[in-house]
């Protein structure tokens, strides 16, 4: 070996060291960076000086020792499952937040509970129908009614404004994806940048970019792989999100106009518009339909603003004709897919059925009415010259009009008042019949024309009952006397079977049992979601755990390779210095 050639390998060991040291102080300093992954030199052979050959080998001379690479500790298997799991985790505890959320506004978690009230107003019937004209039990009765209206309005209000809450989240998020999205596409280019000239291994920007593909999984599902000029491409939902060509942005806008949605409804604006998500489709682990926190709270807020009109009644339906079970089925089916997956629409949608049977079945003991055409009427005619049944809102088979064989107030007059109104809407207007007679119908429309529901947000106490408590139609007509069996009706009436908590639920409740049901099926959707999202995010830990084991930075681990490359080093230099004298001693003697 000649003397510049053994300075060559000292001088190697020297570089290959100091990179190892670097190495090893680069690690100790990001022990505690998010996201770092721990980097290793791989030496290996420098080049070889071929002196010679014999007929069996090559007569060669190394140069001693080179780093070849400085390499990330990674499993893109872990990555793949971390991300997975995580994604999941994610979904599904947005879904248990919404859940909590709604069992809070309910009352069922801290303040009052909504059952306390519903007892309430149970007691004042129970006690009016004990004594019906009593003036105290009237009053009693109208408070607790308004107490009632004004805690339901309070309930689905708040399903309300958490909807919106949900709104401006899921709008925070789709900047976020996008951001996330600007910065991968960013790192990118600076990785290319760096590694396809063969530089240098970018790993502190690889480092960055797998971060934020981890931190992009909590919020939508993902698939991406690295090409070969070390582009990493996403897809959201099978969509190209970041590709070479840069990112393509998701977008939100309002669309939901047949149901009068103010949510936002996130879409591709590169693929004609397309949403992003679809909530018709069925949760599913096995299909990946349950990735990601953005999705879980879109499906917790729903499209739309729902009312008892929204649950499928079978007793609304003609089952013995096939034109009734198709509508049905398909009735239920748009449950199903808009309203049965969306916890805050399902929310909704359940309390006004109840709101909406406890007024109705009340009013509607206080003012019955008789469906249909009386007999020998044809057509009615009001006030203002209008005919019913008018062809449109009203038709023969739906009018409807005050059973006049009924109690009114203390002044005896008809029609009697109900307990609960619709804002902007008396219950009946006056008409005549063609047959002479005065007649009450059942008022469709709002004084705007608009159609007008007893609904949660369209309820108020009848303003004549509360000026007036006599009003309440318990005094038999003709008489001064009460009318106990209506009273009894009115208390027997709460009891009574309503409605299917659900299309997929065959039995009729009570309104208690009703509300117990609507309560319980929350609470096990949310322990359902809790004990999945515990179950995911334990997942997701020990995969993770897996992966620090791997990517971690040891303390200890890293001090011994300090050391163990700074004697390396110590040996290199050692090496050099007594080459270096060995070259002097030559040059001086041969000098002589």
């Amino acid at each position: 070996m000649s003397g510049m050639t053994s300075i060559y390998v000292g001088v190697s060991g020297l570089q290959s060291s100091q990179t190892g040291l670097n190495t090893t102080a680069h690690n100790i300093s990001n022990m505690y960076t998010e996201g770092y992954t721990r980097q290793l030199s791989i030496k290996g052979d420098k080049v070889y000086i071929t002196q010679g050959q014999t007929a069996t080998s090559l007569n060669q001379v190394g140069l001693g020792v080179e780093t070849i690479s400085t390499s990330r500790y990674r499993s893109r298997l872990l990555d793949k499952a971390f991300r997975t799991e995580n994604s999941r985790t994610e979904f599904y505890d947005a879904q248990y937040d919404a859940a909590t959320e709604i069992s809070t506004i309910l009352g069922e978690i801290n303040g009052e509970s909504f059952d306390d009230t519903l007892s309430r107003l149970e007691n004042a019937i129970q006690e009016v129908a004990k004594t019906p004209n009593d003036e105290a039990a009237q009053a009693e009765l109208v408070m607790y009614a308004e107490q009632f209206i004004e805690r339901a309005g309070q309930v689905y209000d708040g399903f309300y404004e958490y909807q919106c809450n949900l709104n401006q989240k899921i709008l925070g998020m789709v900047d976020t994806v996008n951001s996330i999205g600007a910065e991968i596409n960013k790192l990118n280019q600076l990785i290319s940048g760096t590694e396809s000239p063969g530089i240098e291994n970018a790993n502190d920007l690889r480092d960055t970019r797998d971060l934020l593909l981890d931190k992009l999984s909590g919020y939508v599902g993902i698939t991406y792989v690295e090409n070969e000029n070390n582009y990493v491409t996403v897809n959201i939902e099978g969509v190209p999100f970041v590709t070479e060509a840069g990112v393509y942005e998701m977008a939100t806008e309002m669309r939901d106009t047949e149901k009068e949605s103010s949510f936002v409804t996130c879409y591709w604006p590169h693929v004609g518009g397309q949403e992003v998500f679809h909530l018709s489709d069925p949760i599913d682990t096995t299909e990946g339909t349950d990735k990601g926190s953005l999705k879980g709270y879109l499906y917790a807020r729903g499209d739309f603003t729902a009312k008892y009109t929204d649950i499928p009644q079978i007793k609304d339906y003609n089952l013995t004709t096939a034109a009734g079970k198709a509508q049905y089925d398909a009735d239920v089916k748009t449950y199903m897919e808009n309203v049965d997956s969306c916890s805050v629409v399902k929310a909704e949608a359940m309390f006004d059925s109840l709101i909406h049977g406890i007024v109705t079945r009340i009013n509607d003991v206080l003012c019955p009415n008789i469906s249909g055409m009386p007999a020998g009427v044809t057509s009615f005619t009001d006030a203002d010259g209008n005919t019913y049944p008018d062809g449109t809102v009203y038709t023969a088979a739906n009018i409807e009009y005050l059973d006049a064989n009924t109690s009114t107030g203390a002044d005896g007059k008809l029609p009697p008042q109900e307990l609960f109104s619709r804002k902007d809407a008396d219950r009946y207007i006056e008409v005549t019949g063609d047959d002479g007679n005065t007649y009450y119908i059942v008022r469709k429309n709002n004084k705007m024309g608009y159609e007008s529901l007893y609904t949660c947000r369209n309820l108020e106490i009848n303003k004549k009952v509360l000026d007036d408590y006599s009003k309440l139609p318990f005094t038999a007509q003709g008489t001064r006397d009460e009318d106990f069996a209506k009273a009894t009706n009115l208390a027997n009436a709460w009891s009574g079977k309503f409605a299917n908590l659900t299309p997929g639920s065959l039995t009729e409740l009570n309104f208690n049992s009703y509300y117990d049901q609507f309560v319980y099926d929350i609470g096990n959707d949310g322990e359902l979601y809790y004990n999945l999202t515990t179950n995911e995010a334990s997942a997701t830990k020990t995969i993770d755990e897996q992966r620090t084991q791997i990517t971690g930075v040891s303390g200890d681990e890293e001090l011994t390779n300090y050391m163990k490359f700074q004697q390396a080093y110590n040996a290199s230099s050692r090496y050099i210095n007594v080459v270096s004298e060995m070259l002097e001693h030559i040059i001086t003697s041969l000098g002589h």
